[in-house]
């Protein structure tokens, strides 16, 4: 008890002091919910109501001088003066457990099936839908969902969040609070993925622990109930939902499918929907190591992600240069191109991994649209020796074809880009590769 009358002498003041440093403030509210699972904004009613301190645990105000000491560095606030090292390793452990959470098995009522058994609609409240996010049972799979925003950290690593319009978000949120937004759909899909289980009778979905269960379209009308009803608590709202009970695969379709109001990126649409062959040798070709994270999934490239080329560029050349028919034709090509591409890339080390940025100031080699020629060389070495081709020719033919930007004929064709219709320059491209190799073998 000493103890915790030590702390509540010592909190004003550092409230008194975090009260003037916003970012502190924005920073301990985002620590308490991001790691302990506290109410979001529950740590600003503290500042503005210190009464509400009594509220807390014993472990709970532990966990608030973990974050207070974590953020602001004030010896003053080091937990080690309050608690002991094991009440200080729990506390960093602690999460905090809500009335309103909510764990599977969890069932859903007036749930209309269609025949498939694999597609169903029902209406939820915005309070339930809160709860249901809240406490994860619905989730966000980026490889599910638009666009993520892709950050490169200082140790080579990516980061990948959701690409959030705040502005949109805001603009719903008004709506909802004005009793003007119209009951919209949303879509979320229980992954099949070998962890599922699922049951429906007579209305009644449940969905059992070990589900996966993500939200497919509506992150923003879902973050705008979030902030309705942190602004409104009792606010009374309702929402469609369409279930599916899809693999990842047959979920990225759907997306693909329903681009229509808000349309996706065009390359992003490809990549999801996957409908021809080429595309999904692109695919496939995706998990190779040398081109993992290295093939955008957007139309526009961003090189300091280092990112090669696009999945637009790469399935669409796949499928004009090797014409593909059928599953062998797929597979064939693919064990080709693995072995193209995995050869390719080290022995040209400097141009595409460790020098990108300097060789792209004097040669085009790296450049995304070149990605159509290293195709027709990889169709020509098939056609030529079948797959057991010699991977030393890829280095000579590739070799001999003068790349360079000071003033070659492939520099006079690639700086007709965004001059010339984008598909006529990869046209050009094919031809131009097509007749070097032709030289060269």
């Amino acid at each position: 008890m000493t103890e915790e009358l030590l702390l509540f002498d010592t909190l004003p003041s550092l409230f008194a002091d975090i009260i003037k440093n916003k970012e502190q403030q924005r920073e301990i509210d985002n620590l308490l919910v991001e790691r302990h699972c506290f109410p979001r904004s529950l740590f600003i009613e503290m500042l503005a109501n210190y009464e509400v301190i009594h509220s807390l645990s014993e472990e709970e105000l532990c966990v608030l001088t973990l974050a207070l000491y974590e953020v602001t560095g004030n010896e003053q606030a080091a937990p080690a003066h309050f608690y002991s090292k094991r009440e200080i390793a729990k506390a960093a452990k602690y999460e905090r457990q809500s009335k309103d959470d909510i764990t599977l098995p969890y069932t859903m009522e007036g749930v209309i099936a269609a025949p498939s058994g694999r597609d169903f609609v029902t209406m939820l409240s915005y309070q339930e839908i809160r709860r249901l996010w809240n406490s994860k049972v619905i989730t966000y799979n980026l490889q599910a969902q638009r666009l993520s925003k892709n950050k490169l950290l200082k140790d080579g690593t990516i980061t990948e969040k959701p690409d959030i319009n705040l502005k949109s978000v805001k603009n719903i949120t008004r709506l909802m609070l004005e009793g003007k937004y119209k009951a919209d759909t949303l879509l979320i899909n229980i992954l099949v993925d070998g962890h599922d289980r699922v049951a429906y009778e007579a209305g009644s979905l449940t969905v059992y622990e070990g589900t996966t269960v993500n939200l497919i379209d509506g992150m923003h009308r879902v973050q705008a109930i979030l902030n309705v009803l942190e602004e409104e608590p009792d606010y009374e709202g309702i929402m469609n939902v369409a279930i599916k009970y899809y693999p990842l695969s047959e979920a990225q379709f759907l997306l693909g499918q329903i681009n229509t109001v808000n349309r996706f990126d065009k390359t992003l649409v490809k990549h999801y929907m996957a409908e021809s062959i080429g595309a999904q040798v692109a695919k496939d070709l995706m998990l190779l190591p040398e081109l993992k994270k290295r093939i955008s999934i957007k139309t526009s490239i961003d090189k300091k992600m280092d990112y090669l080329t696009n999945f637009a560029v790469l399935s669409e050349s796949i499928d004009h240069i090797f014409e593909p028919q059928n599953n062998k034709d797929r597979y064939d090509i693919t064990e080709v191109l693995k072995k193209f591409f995995g050869y390719l890339i080290p022995a040209f080390e400097a141009e595409f991994v460790t020098n990108m940025q300097e060789t792209t100031k004097k040669s085009w080699i790296n450049h995304h649209n070149t990605f159509v020629g290293f195709i027709v060389v990889a169709k020509k070495l098939y056609d030529t020796y079948g797959k057991d081709y010699p991977v030393d020719e890829i280095v000579r033919i590739i070799g001999s074809i003068d790349l360079s930007r000071d003033g070659s004929p492939f520099d006079e064709l690639m700086t007709t880009q965004g001059k010339v219709n984008s598909n006529k320059v990869k046209r050009q491209i094919k031809q131009f590769f097509e007749q070097k190799v032709e030289e060269f073998m």
